[in-house]
């Protein structure tokens, strides 16, 4: 039956899902340059596709080299290098296995707020937030890492608490975003923030969404985001079982996932003059990071489906972010994937990964975008390479994030 129901909308697709704009043409939140950068690189891009890789601890890089076997000029990849030693205050010294993959890959090292919220805590009265950020620049640079050639610190996470703003936490992150930019003061780099966001799964908001209504409108806090924070990672694991499911479309499945992976601009540009400052920034500087990780059901939804269904599934996560963005603007051309396989085999890692990797170069090549979410799907623009089917249903509580 869903065969049927995607064979009728496909031609729905390209005015319902998309709007029809010329090839080359760009979102207006993914047109700047360099995603931002006041300088931008010499070269034929139009614009920058910009695509970040999270990874929970593996050592491996399967999904980077993935990436790599399909690596577009206009496109510029952020590896994060967990830290996996036992002082997670001391950055990962991987970043030359980053940068050998191609000259548009660049490493991240990841500042852990737990591990330096213990380093800060450890000497009371002598150190403090910045001073931390300005440490692990240092440390950066001594790992081997290279701000100047383009890699960034990647802070994981921000607490949980940012949304209520409990424990002056606005403050000490204003304060390390500050410190992990400035660094010793000789080359200012904005870097990324990765914030947890709730499952797609969840059916109360009561609280949720009016911490979110309050932090949206705490101007000191995203003014200092624009100032040193080069994308905001909010981290929107969506579950096949929330958007796969029986009877229904990959147009429909696609609607549905955006109301859950955009909320948080979503909301914002609903609160009006109240929320200016965040909208601006985040208009610019959102970045989804969406769920690769299967056959977890742990943190990430629930992945415990099959191969062919979890592909789709990613793919669909692309497809809708593609299209999201054709008809709003963010989050441009700017998405990540959280992946986090479990009890896998090598062969399912290297399946995943390389249609993953195939799915973003096909929807966001070199200087062209509008109407080519499809592609995410498949070579031939069918959109049921995105159709997965799973048991479940549709949580349209996310929908409410339209309007405050």
């Amino acid at each position: 039956m869903r065969a049927l129901l995607l064979a009728a909308l496909v031609p729905l697709a390209a005015c319902t899902a998309e709007v029809d704009q010329p090839p080359g043409d760009e979102p207006t939140g993914g047109a700047d340059l360099s995603d931002g950068d006041p300088a931008p690189l010499a070269g034929p891009c139009s614009a920058y596709t910009t695509v970040v890789l999270y990874s929970e601890s593996t050592s491996e890089l399967a999904l980077p080299k993935a990436f790599a076997q399909h690596a577009d000029p206009c496109t510029r990849y952020y590896v994060n290098l967990p830290a996996l030693s036992a002082d997670k205050t001391m950055p990962r010294g991987d970043a030359d296995k980053v940068h050998a993959l191609g000259p548009n890959f660049f490493a991240m090292a990841e500042f852990s707020w737990g591990a330096w919220r213990d380093w800060i805590a450890a000497s009371p009265g002598t150190r403090d937030w910045e001073l931390a950020g300005k440490a692990f620049r240092t440390r950066m640079a001594a790992a081997g890492y290279d701000v100047a050639h383009g890699d960034l610190w990647a802070i994981n996470e921000f607490p949980t608490t940012t949304r209520a703003g409990t424990d002056d936490v606005w403050t000490h992150e204003q304060a390390a975003v500050r410190g992990l930019a400035v660094g010793d003061g000789t080359l200012t780099v904005r870097g990324v923030v990765y914030l947890a966001g709730m499952g797609q799964t969840l059916q109360n908001f009561s609280v949720y969404k009016p911490s979110v209504e309050g932090w949206l409108q705490q101007d000191a806090f995203w003014s200092a985001m624009n100032s040193y924070v080069k994308w905001f990672s909010y981290e929107v694991y969506a579950d096949p079982h929330a958007n796969c499911v029986p009877g229904s479309n990959v147009v429909a499945d696609a609607a549905n996932l955006n109301a859950y992976l955009e909320h948080i601009p979503r909301l914002a540009a609903a609160g009006g003059a109240r929320t200016s400052v965040a909208t601006a920034y985040l208009a610019h500087h959102y970045l989804p990071l969406v769920n690769a990780a299967y056959n977890s059901n742990v943190g990430f939804g629930d992945n415990l489906i099959g191969l062919d269904d979890f592909i789709k599934f990613t793919r669909l996560q692309i497809f809708a972010t593609h299209s999201w963005a054709a008809n709003h603007g963010y989050p441009g051309r700017r998405i990540g994937f959280a992946w986090a396989p479990k009890n896998t085999t090598p062969a399912e890692e290297a399946e995943i990964s390389t249609a993953l990797a195939g799915s973003v170069a096909r929807a966001y090549p070199m200087n062209a975008f509008f109407n080519l979410g499809k592609y995410a799907c498949s070579t031939s623009g069918n959109l049921e390479g995105c159709g997965c089917t799973v048991s479940g249903a549709y949580n349209t509580r996310w929908d409410s994030f339209a309007s405050w």
